[in-house]
């Protein structure tokens, strides 16, 4: 094989090339979890600059998430009780493309 005559000078050259090129990528792989972390960081600090909730607010959003769930579940039941017409049409509708294809 070739690795069994590389002598000691070029075992160490590519040692130290190795050795390089993973600092290297160590560099980068840490210069990015930096710059994600700066982000976070920022992030955080404009969430806690936000004026704080208070509890008439969080009742109040309550209030509204409850009255939206409400409102979806009429609607949920509007839309069951209008399926069973569908079905009707749907009978309807595939004996008129049976008579149709009849005709053809």
């Amino acid at each position: 094989m070739a690795r069994e005559n590389i002598g000691p000078e070029q075992m160490l050259n590519n040692l130290r090339n190795e050795t390089r090129q993973n600092r290297e990528l160590n560099n980068e792989i840490i210069l990015r979890e930096l710059n994600d972390k700066k982000e976070r960081l920022q992030r955080i600090e404009m969430i806690l600059q936000e004026p704080m909730m208070t509890q008439s607010e969080l009742e109040r959003l309550t209030s509204d998430v409850k009255t939206l769930q409400r409102t979806c579940t009429t609607l949920e039941e509007k839309i069951r009780q209008n399926a069973p017409a569908d079905d009707k049409l749907t009978i309807y509708k595939s004996q008129a493309n049976a008579v149709m294809k009849k005709k053809e």
